[in-house]
């Protein structure tokens, strides 16, 4: 039901309820102050009042920051932390009387059971001489964060170790890197089945180096440099050069076929995408970008080329005119020469 109230009494039960909050009333007509009082809390009003204006929200210090906020700086990186913690991972996976040894600061060696203190001294020797050419006029940067380096003396704990830790099939017969954070660890990883021999361990070093100094190379260049150096011969201290190897027969084949000539020469690696690298003739890419790199490396033309393709990737993403400044010649122009000295080798 409805009550209708003359606009006198109204006022009067206006004032009346300010005055009953401690809120001191002024007459009608007189100047309002400056800013109306502030309250935390406010009263029912009596029914027949109109209702008051909700207060402003007041902030709360556990509102979450503005949208632009600078998240806090990460902790300084400790690698003397991060080689601990390396080790104190593969005691608790392969058992607490596992050998390590670190190489240089960064790569970590973990001898599992079956790889005892002579074969970690011969790997440990080959990292050593290995970073040391790496890092002497052909790699401008190297790796900064530890990277733990796991050797098998045979396939079966090979694949026992992906099976169980990784939890997945060893995506090769030999060894592989995992970039930091492929598989969900902080550090870089190398698995490695020394069975057949040290060669992939050699040429899957080259990849944290490539990681670190040409974080946009192609895959062409990356596993063609890695895949020179999976033969390695160590000249002399801080010198290093690859050899033919057990690629070169997919390359001759071929090159001697009329279906596959045409897609094995030098120039289509120039601008070759990663995923057409990785696609069923991958076998074949390996090969062709290998035998490219030693090409180049024989006529010490490699690491110019690698650099000035390094430096000029944003404005030359293919490498062919970082090619042509550094030999005088377009890569479709080498390919005549190269498939010659492939066929020679």
């Amino acid at each position: 039901m409805g009550v209708t109230r003359s606009r006198g009494a109204l006022l009067a039960l206006a004032l009346g309820a300010l005055a009953a909050c401690g809120v001191v009333a002024q007459a009608p007509g007189s100047p309002a102050p400056a800013q109306p009082p502030s309250r935390t809390a406010t009263a029912p009003p009596p029914a027949a009042a109109s209702a008051p204006t909700p207060p402003e929200p007041v902030a709360s210090s556990a509102q979450p920051p503005p949208p632009d906020a600078s998240p806090p700086p990460e902790p300084p990186y400790d690698i003397e932390a991060d080689r601990a913690r390396i080790v104190a991972q593969a005691k608790e996976e392969l058992g607490p009387g596992t050998n390590t040894v670190t190489v240089d600061d960064v790569f970590v060696l973990i001898g599992a059971p079956g790889w005892n203190r002579s074969s970690l001294k011969t790997s440990q020797d080959l990292v050593r001489n290995s970073v040391m050419a790496y890092l002497n006029g052909r790699f401008d940067r190297g790796p900064t964060r530890a990277i733990a380096v796991y050797l098998f003396a045979s396939a079966g704990p090979y694949r026992s170790y992906c099976k169980t830790w990784l939890h997945e099939d060893c995506i090769s017969p030999f060894g592989f890197y995992l970039a930091p954070t492929t598989d969900g660890h902080p550090e870089g990883r190398m698995i490695m089945n020394a069975g057949p021999g040290l060669g992939t361990l050699t040429h899957e070093l080259v990849h944290p180096f490539v990681e670190a100094d040409f974080p946009g190379a192609p895959i062409w260049l990356n596993e063609g440099i890695a895949s020179l150096y999976e033969a390695p011969v160590i000249v002399a201290r801080g010198e290093i050069r690859g050899v033919k190897n057990w690629r070169h027969p997919r390359l001759l084949r071929a090159l001697a076929s009329t279906n596959e000539r045409e897609g094995a020469a030098f120039d289509r690696l120039f601008g070759m995408s990663d995923e057409t690298f990785r696609n069923g003739d991958e076998d074949l890419h390996y090969a062709m970008a290998r035998y490219a790199c030693q090409w180049l490396d024989e006529r010490k033309l490699l690491w110019p080329f690698y650099r000035r393709f390094r430096d000029t990737a944003d404005k030359d993403p293919t490498g062919a005119h970082a090619f042509a400044e550094v030999t005088g010649g377009a890569p479709a122009e080498a390919s005549a020469a190269w498939s010659k000295w492939v066929r020679a080798l």
